[in-house]
């Protein structure tokens, strides 16, 4: 049922390895977010400010790792796969990895480390973060009215939860298989 939904296949092959990324990305991070997304909600009093991180660099550890795990495929055929769990830290942060050589930031890369940065220090100056810089607002996550800031290149508000049509597959799930626990 698994396999199915992700791959529309009963066979694993480099072919599915984007929808692969999706399962692995969803039963590591992204149904854990969605479910403390909605304790968060559902208890917190303070504003949530919910993020998808889009945006691709040759720089992400990711894009490095995958070139150093799979030397003898064409890492271009990961790159649909987009970026992945902490691939923003390598903007924010200076890294001492051995074997994954630094790659100078581009343009585009700076500009995205100016709005993280600030973006990240207004909040945790003021609890929002909300600034003239972004040029656009980050609206706060509610249960009625469920959002979050897309960071790509260009950073959008967008309504909705992430991946929804993923978030209720597994919904239906747990809910299906919940009397085995």
């Amino acid at each position: 049922e698994i396999l199915q939904f992700y791959t529309n296949t009963d066979s694993l092959s480099w072919d599915v390895v984007p929808r692969y990324m999706d399962y692995m990305s969803d039963i590591a991070f992204d149904y854990a977010e969605e479910f403390s997304r909605r304790c968060f909600l559902k208890h917190q009093t303070a504003p949530v400010y919910n993020y998808l991180f889009t945006y691709f660099s040759p720089r992400a550890f990711s894009a490095k790792m995958i070139q150093m795990a799979y030397p003898d495929h064409e890492a271009d055929q990961f790159i649909g796969c987009g970026a992945c769990h902490a691939d923003e830290l390598i903007h924010l942060f200076k890294t001492n990895i051995d074997k994954i050589p630094f790659t100078p930031p581009t343009d585009d890369d700076l500009v995205l480390m100016n709005n993280l940065i600030k973006a990240w220090t207004t909040f945790a100056k003021t609890g929002n973060p909300n600034c003239v810089e972004l040029n656009v607002i980050w609206k706060p996550d509610t249960i009625q009215n469920p959002c979050f800031m897309e960071m790509g290149k260009v950073w959008k508000s967008t309504d909705g939860i992430l991946f929804p049509e993923r978030i209720e597959f597994w919904d239906r799930i747990y809910e299906k298989y919940s009397y085995l626990y």
